[in-house]
This record gives structure tokens, C-alpha cells and sequence, in this order.
């Protein structure tokens, strides 16, 4: 196993000591990516392993677009778009455009950067989920995110892998602002998923009885 495994392992078992010893070894490995292009950064984003994304950042690995769209950091990443504006329409190792991952990691200025510079606000996932940005910000419940997204005049029923609407997702999480806003923007509370059901049914099954309601008309 090589040394950028390692990193990985440690990563994957959320071992922070190991993690600590293998980067004051060789402090390059923060910037270890997996053979698909995956950052170990981005990696302890996606498993909610903060400390480890920390340890990580410490040593100053180096960061990419992808990275700094899920870190939030808006002004490193607006530098990176102002040397190569062809970033914003690129996709990670998982799939992903920067958009996407700003989305789900609920960085609404970030967002906003990237479609101001041209991201394709219905540009579909490339890994077989049919995700769009929207999709995304509701996954993460980041209302904020779905506010910025709106403006860029998206698709709002747009379906997914399984015929699944943001509405539908919104509902599902029990998220009533972003139902308030996805309805506001006339939302389709009748489309149904593939399995037939609509977006009532997905909060009522929840135990949302009140956003049910809301969807019911």
C-alpha cells in the first residue's frame, strides 16, 4: 500500500492520529488525490469529518476548484476562474461541476461566482444520478443556495435519477422553506416519480404533515 493510500485509510477510518503522522512524514500527501482525481480534502468534506479536514489544511495542500467550491472559499476561487474561465464548466473525478459541490456544501456566494462566470446552471451530473445544481442545494437543505440558484431562472421540476423533483426531495427532508420557495417559484406539486409518487406523499410518509398540507392543493 503506498503512502497516499494511507492518507486515504486513515481518512476513511477517521483515524486523525494516523492521519497527523503520515503529513508530518511527508507533508506533499495533503494534497494526495485518489485515482479518480478526488482530493483527500473533498474526501473528508463528503464523510463530515471536520477535524480531519483540518488536520489537512494545515499543511497546506494544494487546492483546486472543485476543493475551494466545497470550502467556501469564494476569493481563492474567483482568482483560480480569473486565469481559466473554462473551470466553471469542468467535472471532478465523482462526477461533479464546481457548482454542483458548491450547491450541496451550501456556499451561496460561491454559487453565485461561478454561474456570474458562465456555470451551466442545468448541467447534468456525470456519474449516472441525473443531478443538477438545484438538486443538490436541496439535498444539503441550503435555502440560501436555492435562493442564488433561482435567480439563474433553472428548471425547478427538473427530475432526477428516479424521477425525483427538488419539491419532492424539499419535502422528503422536511424542509419547509425550501418547499415555500420552490412553490413560490411555481413548482409542480403533481409531478410524479417514477415509483407514482408526488411530493405530499414524500412528506407525509416522513411524518411532515404540515408541509403535506401545503402540497396537497
Amino acid at each position: 500500500m503506498s503512502m497516499r493510500d494511507d492518507v486515504f485509510k486513515a481518512i476513511d477510518i477517521a483515524d486523525a492520529d494516523a492521519l497527523r503522522k503520515i503529513l508530518d512524514k511527508d507533508s506533499s500527501l495533503a494534497s494526495a488525490r485518489s485515482n479518480d482525481g478526488l482530493s483527500a480534502v473533498l474526501f473528508t468534506l463528503y464523510i463530515r469529518k471536520p477535524e480531519l479536514t483540518d488536520i489537512l489544511l494545515e499543511f497546506k495542500p494544494e487546492l483546486d476548484h472543485f476543493d475551494l467550491a466545497a470550502l467556501g472559499g469564494v476569493g481563492q476561487l474567483s482568482a483560480l476562474i480569473a486565469t481559466n474561465n473554462k473551470l466553471v464548466h469542468e467535472y471532478s473525478g465523482d462526477g461533479f461541476t464546481a457548482l454542483h459541490i458548491a450547491s450541496y456544501f451550501g456556499h451561496a456566494e460561491c454559487a453565485r461566482l461561478l454561474l456570474e462566470n458562465g456555470a451551466d446552471i442545468e448541467k447534468v451530473a456525470m456519474n449516472g444520478s441525473e443531478l443538477r445544481a438545484i438538486h443538490s442545494a436541496v439535498a444539503g437543505c441550503h435555502t440560501d443556495v436555492v435562493k442564488v440558484l433561482i435567480e439563474f431562472n433553472p428548471d425547478v421540476d427538473v427530475q432526477m435519477l428516479g424521477g425525483f423533483t427538488p419539491l419532492m426531495s424539499a419535502a422528503a427532508l422536511g424542509n419547509k422553506d425550501i418547499v415555500s420557495v420552490l412553490l413560490e417559484k411555481n413548482a409542480n406539486p403533481k409531478i410524479k416519480a417514477d415509483d407514482g409518487r408526488v411530493a405530499e406523499i414524500f412528506a407525509s410518509s416522513a411524518g411532515f404533515n404540515d408541509i403535506a398540507a401545503l402540497l396537497s392543493f
